[in-house]
């Protein structure tokens, strides 16, 4: 059970007449709902409050659960006076710096963890009071707009606008921290969300919580709930710490065991070696025989030669039929958006569009919708243009910005895909050696060797040339399969078991 699961129970609990004992010698609640009602008689009487539309009585099928026989249901606008606020306009020409000002009460002097308002940000002069509603110490106000229904008792007096209603003259009825309460319960705040209106903001009025239903316990009864109560709470915020200590390293468990897969994986420490398999030195010379021949035929350019790996640079050991490889020696092609053309000549050909074109400009953040919304895409002169970094699927996309060690690979799409800037794509000669490489990207090693050829205080950063260098420990291709499975394997089921 949450925390707040457990805070909600409590409420109902006490609203069901289940948190304390009864006792016979308390006055009926009945007798608060008839002093209540000559209460309002005598200030309709006296011209302080208005009469209003007599409310329907409460159906037996409007009581969502029984209550002890010295309590009483009622309609919450029969036991306490309901205002709404008001609004000068324009308030510009109503504020005040006088200290003497009248407190201006707004949504923003609200403290979500406090019941109480204390202070404001600012003061109206008196002649806005004129245009606004009236508050005083111990008057609850509701907010009717956004986050409708929460409550809070006033510890200032004041004026309140439009977005909150008043609720005054309870004290036959209700006690104040008892009234609180119920207006934080479930099932309160069950009526308040059905009756709001509005399809983008939820709005409460004074006729739907005028008619919102309630419980009235006797008024020592009343003492004795809230007193349980706010023994109880304490013991919840306890229990809340221990649960958010639990939930965080339930959480960080989870990352840190995938994670702790994966480097044991790059380790070759997952799965046993065989020594049938090809080693990955030949692995590697027929990457190399590959590549040359695609330099040969004039589909790729010769690239600069990367410098020997010396042992100091390996940063642990591998098995004997693994290979260290430059990332760039490894991979068919690492390009990036400015392969191109320079941003100037990328800006005067590239047109980007938001509704569906030619081809879609490929992002990091499409494989997290499923390239389902928010797509980018470019016309067919710009998809010409950005001819270096075309795609094609299969290809593993890296974030170089922000997001450091963010990857995917390309999936099929049957039409035409280009990379969006803020990312580098890597092609590799066989497309089988991608998922082990998609791993290792997001392996401790992998994100440790990304960070080391990043740089920027505030956003890091890193390029194509510099991600060529990178340090990756290769395993014969057939154990390369053999881990993919494995990993795969173990994080569904640390993930079966975090649901």
């Amino acid at each position: 059970m949450t925390p707040e699961q457990l805070r909600t129970s409590i409420l109902q609990y006490a609203m069901e007449g289940k948190l304390v004992k009864q006792d016979s010698n308390d006055e009926p609640a009945s007798e608060l709902v008839k002093r209540s009602q000559d209460k309002k008689i005598e200030l309709i009487k006296n011209g302080e409050l208005k009469k209003s539309k007599k409310l329907p009585v409460i159906t037996d099928g409007e009581k969502p659960f029984n209550i002890p026989d010295n309590w009483a249901w009622s309609r919450l606008g029969d036991l306490f006076t309901i205002l709404r606020g008001g609004s000068p306009r324009p308030i510009k020409s109503f504020l005040t710096n006088d200290e003497n000002g009248i407190n201006w009460i707004k949504i923003g002097d609200t403290d979500p963890n406090s019941k109480y308002i204390t202070k404001t940000e600012e003061k109206i002069i008196p002649e806005g009071l004129k245009k606004s509603r009236a508050v005083h110490i111990g008057d609850f106000v509701l907010s009717n707009s956004m986050s409708f229904g929460r409550p809070y008792i006033l510890k200032i007096n004041g004026a309140v606008h439009d977005g909150w209603l008043i609720i005054s003259d309870y004290d036959q009825v209700f006690n104040k921290d008892f009234l609180y309460y119920l207006l934080l319960s479930s099932f309160v705040k069950k009526q308040f969300s059905i009756a709001a209106t509005g399809s983008t903001v939820k709005n409460l009025n004074r006729e739907r919580v005028a008619n919102t239903i309630g419980v009235i316990p006797p008024l020592e009864e009343q003492k004795r709930i809230v007193a349980k109560i706010e023994k109880l709470m304490p013991l919840v915020d306890e229990y809340a710490e221990s649960y958010n200590r639990l939930q965080k390293i339930d959480n960080e468990f989870e990352d840190k065991l995938k994670q702790s897969v994966l480097q044991y994986a790059m380790e070759g420490k997952l799965v046993k070696q065989d020594p049938s398999d090809e080693p990955a030195s030949k692995l590697i010379k027929k990457i190399e025989n590959e590549k040359a021949e695609l330099i040969k035929e004039g589909k790729i350019k010769k690239s600069k030669k990367l410098p020997v790996i010396t042992d100091d640079e390996k940063p642990f050991d591998i098995p004997d039929s693994w290979e260290w490889i430059r990332l760039g020696d490894y991979a068919e092609k690492i390009t990036d958006e400015v392969a191109s053309g320079s941003f100037a000549a990328i800006r005067d050909n590239v047109r980007k569009y938001k509704t569906e074109n030619y081809a879609i400009m490929v992002k990091t953040a499409d494989f997290a919708n499923h390239f389902s919304k928010n797509l980018t895409y470019t016309d067919e002169h710009g998809y010409n243009f950005l001819n270096n970094s075309n795609l094609f699927g299969g290809e593993l996309i890296l974030s170089n910005i922000g997001s450091i060690g963010k990857c995917f690979i390309v999936p099929k799409l049957n039409r035409p895909m280009t990379l969006a800037p803020n990312s580098i794509m890597t092609k590799l000669i066989d497309p089988k050696l991608n998922k082990f490489l998609y791993y290792f990207i997001k392996s401790p090693i992998g994100n440790f060797e990304l960070l080391q050829i990043a740089s920027g205080t505030t956003m890091k950063k890193f390029n194509k040339t510099n991600l060529k260098g990178i340090l990756i420990p290769i395993p014969p291709l057939n154990e390369q399969k053999r881990i993919v499975f494995e990993i795969e394997k173990i994080v569904n089921s640390i993930d079966k078991l975090s649901k």
